[in-house]
């Protein structure tokens, strides 16, 4: 069976946890990896993050945050930044890594779901795969519900 790579939920807004994470690396890589650790556990840390300080940070990172990390980055910083920002960051915050709707933990399968489709200024959520397909099954990316071409009046709500 596959071990769940799980983000551990008691670190959010734990400074002790992040300083004691902080203080056992080098002089040199103690502002990175404070970063890096605000960044995904601080509900009001940083909404991004400097490549750099990602890349001396990741070496001190567990598997599941590094996950969690770069799946971010791409969303915050990188060539996701204009269909997600800080607001995807924040949902995936508040969501503690989770899946909102079924509080599934395996930080792998999470995606950012946007609530309303993919409308400017729209809402994000935290969603495991299951989930997030689930959802966008039951309707199109407009966020209206979705009917199949061809469908019938009952079908249709009608």
């Amino acid at each position: 069976m596959i071990t769940p790579l799980v983000i551990n939920a008691e670190a959010f807004n734990n400074d002790s946890h992040i300083e004691a994470r902080v203080s056992a690396v080098g002089a040199g890589a103690q502002g990175a990896l404070r970063t890096a650790l605000c960044f995904l556990y601080q509900d009001d840390g940083p909404i991004n993050l400097p490549r750099l300080r990602l890349v001396v940070a990741e070496e001190f990172l567990d598997e599941a945050e590094r996950v969690v990390i770069r799946w971010l980055y791409t969303r915050t910083n990188g060539s996701l930044r204009k269909t997600y920002g800080s607001a995807a960051l924040l949902a995936a915050r508040v969501s503690r890594y989770r899946c909102e709707a079924c509080g599934f933990p395996d930080v792998r399968v999470l995606n950012i779901d946007h609530v309303d489709g993919r409308v400017v200024g729209t809402a994000f959520a935290c969603l495991c795969a299951n989930c997030h397909a689930i959802k966008s099954r039951k309707h199109d990316w407009t966020g209206l519900k979705f009917v199949p071409e061809g469908a019938s009046a009952h079908e249709q709500g009608y």
